[in-house]
């Protein structure tokens, strides 16, 4: 049996985030038995390391928090402030290193990591995509891929609306070099067969670095491999232009997909857990 983690949100006053666990051979899925405190509006990134899952929790007012959930429920989850992260969309947690993408600031933050609880004190910029204090590049996923870490972000809108935003860009932050250009709001970093892969959002697409994988329906954000050619996929309801709490299908789902023939394998409709899909991890 193969499990997954989705990190389910919405914009809505009445929505509530949650943590879904899908079983992929049963297709089956339910709610988590661990789960984040009250007081957050959105579950954004997922970390899965050892007997613990990082969550970056986001409030109302975009401060965000990481969340350490004990995988076996044995213990309170531990939550910590994470000082000058606004609207943190992904984490990475591996060893004693924490990584947030404060996408708000336009910021990759760094903090130590012990215990499941982030040293705040000892915070540091990794990188900046550009130096305005608000969120100008909507800088959102992040990964470790040989020794390097890359981000993700929209880049700059013509507009200045987020939603106009189609030269994205996937960035070596380590080496100080673009590795991708020319992307339509890309997510989900991820990686498989030396091979770099990306969710293409603005144009509904999963894509590796030599072209398109597949077009789903829905925006399409979320990815966790579960072998070399099975991949999962988020799609969410797309919102109101203009009117960020309402949506306008009710297309949220987890895809499961031949990523080497380019096909649907199935689908799992996940609407009743709520209308966007930010993450998910294996477990």
């Amino acid at each position: 049996m193969s499990e997954i983690l989705v990190s389910v949100y919405g914009h809505r006053p009445d929505a509530v985030p949650r943590l879904v666990i899908i079983d992929t051979d049963t297709l089956a899925a339910r709610e988590a038995p661990f789960a984040v405190p009250a007081g957050f509006q959105r579950c954004m990134g997922l970390s899965a390391d050892g007997g613990r899952i990082h969550v970056l929790a986001v409030a109302a007012d975009d401060r965000s928090s990481l969340v350490a959930l004990d995988r076996a429920g044995e213990h309170e989850p531990l939550v910590t402030p994470l000082p000058g992260v606004m609207d943190g969309h992904s984490v990475l947690a591996s060893g004693g290193d924490l990584y947030a993408v404060s996408s708000g600031t336009n910021e990759l933050v760094h903090f130590p990591l012990s215990g499941g609880r982030p040293d705040t004190g000892g915070r540091r910029v990794e990188w900046r995509a550009a130096e305005a204090r608000h969120d100008t590049h909507h800088a959102n996923s992040l990964l470790r891929l040989e020794g390097s870490l890359l981000v993700s972000a929209f880049g700059e809108s013509p507009t200045g609306s987020l939603r106009d935003a189609h030269d994205g860009y996937i960035v070596d932050v380590t080496g100080g070099r673009p590795a991708i250009t020319g992307v339509s709001q890309p997510h989900s970093l991820t990686e498989r067969g030396g091979l770099l892969y990306y969710c293409e959002s603005g144009r509904r697409r999963f894509c590796s670095e030599k072209g398109p994988v597949i077009t789903l329906s829905g925006y399409v954000r979320g990815a966790c491999w579960l072998s070399d050619d099975v991949v999962c996929l988020g799609t969410s309801s797309g919102r109101v232009r203009g009117e960020r709490s309402r949506y306008e299908t009710e297309e949220c789902a987890v895809w499961i997909v031949d990523a080497a023939r380019g096909s649907v394998i199935a689908r799992v409709p996940m609407a009743g857990f709520g209308p966007e899909i930010y993450d998910i991890v294996a477990l």
